[in-house]
């Protein structure tokens, strides 16, 4: 029962802070490097980089999960990624290459449901985004 009631009065302490760290920006979602046109059978990717700031930090013990998914146009080498997709494990920003192929011309789209934490030393804010990648084809 404690036990309990710390986790209770931990809660009601932290929300304030939590609260307060919705109201900056404490990262960005790069897309930047992603490929965004190339001929039909062509081979591109998608590239995420998390990017904190301001004293936040992507913590590597928090869960993260991406999850991907594409038009009919583009053929997706995987529909998740984790933890253990990341190019660096060692690198400050967590930076995600999803491969991909071209299998139709036109205007096409991938989308990412970025699920993650920002912490910061007082507290970890869950996130949970949606990404959008437009892909032209030839």
């Amino acid at each position: 029962m404690r036990t309990l009631a710390s986790l209770v009065l931990a809660t009601l302490l932290l929300a304030p802070a939590a609260r307060a760290a919705d109201a900056i920006p404490r990262y960005e979602l790069d897309t930047k490097d992603s490929t965004s046109a190339l001929r039909r059978g062509g081979e591109g990717k998608l590239v995420l980089v998390i990017r904190a700031k301001d004293g936040w930090h992507v913590d590597p013990r928090t869960p993260l999960k991406i999850e991907l998914s594409a038009s009919e146009g583009l053929k997706l080498a995987k529909a998740r990624l984790g933890k253990a997709d990341v190019v660096d494990p060692k690198a400050e920003s967590p930076r995600f290459e999803a491969p991909f192929t071209a299998v139709a011309a036109g205007a096409h789209e991938a989308k990412a449901k970025v699920d993650f934490f920002v912490c910061s030393a007082d507290a970890c804010v869950k996130q949970v985004k949606d990404v959008t990648f437009a892909v032209a084809v030839k």
